[in-house]
């Protein structure tokens, strides 16, 4: 059975639903699928939050901690951030600065990776921020698997992975838009797997 890994930071619950659709669409597809969160030192609940919004952050803090050693049993490798200032949020940058001991020696040579993120609106840095764990990817030596335009005719998507647009709102639904996108990425990316 093929091993999907999902690691995420997500502060009210955006990526954390990104990743849980995700985690049900490999699932549905045969996958064995472990999912973490990063550690996130910082983290203060947003006092705005709904009753739904909690009840997600709840279950993504309920979630165990990644730590470097989590990617090495994996065959594709799913990391998610927020969007910050056009790049990864700090306790997702200080993930993969951690894991700086499998680079030296190889340990992700060769395995597949796709990134995900989730920003305000259009304008807000999704794509810098996707391009960002590609980065880290490549440097990984971890192949990238693409996510091609024509996934779904009519709609503008990415190339790099999936953006999820909060439009400002804290974690209650995942739009249908985004749930439609990650069920036929996992579609495709188990032909590379």
């Amino acid at each position: 059975m093929k091993k999907a890994v999902i690691v995420f930071h997500s502060v009210c619950g955006n990526d954390y639903l990104v990743a849980l659709k995700f985690s049900e669409s490999f699932m549905s597809l045969g996958f064995d699928v472990a999912f973490y969160r990063v550690s996130d030192q910082t983290w203060v609940e947003k006092p705005d939050l709904s009753d739904m919004a909690k009840g997600h952050v709840r279950a993504m803090r309920a979630l165990p901690e990644a730590t470097p050693g989590v990617l090495e049993s994996a065959d594709i490798i799913i990391m998610g951030s927020p969007t910050y200032f056009g790049n990864v949020s700090a306790p997702m940058k200080a993930f993969m600065d951690a894991t700086g001991g499998l680079w030296f020696k190889g340990k992700l040579a060769g395995k597949k990776f796709v990134a995900f993120t989730s920003a305000g609106n259009p304008e807000g840095g999704g794509m810098l921020t996707l391009q960002a764990l590609h980065t880290y990817g490549l440097y990984m030596g971890m192949h990238s698997v693409p996510l091609p335009v024509n996934t779904l005719p009519g709609e503008n998507l990415p190339s790099l992975g999936v953006i999820h647009y909060s439009n400002g709102k804290y974690a209650e639904v995942l739009d249908e838009k985004t749930k439609r996108t990650i069920e036929a990425f996992c579609e495709i990316i188990k032909l590379f797997v």
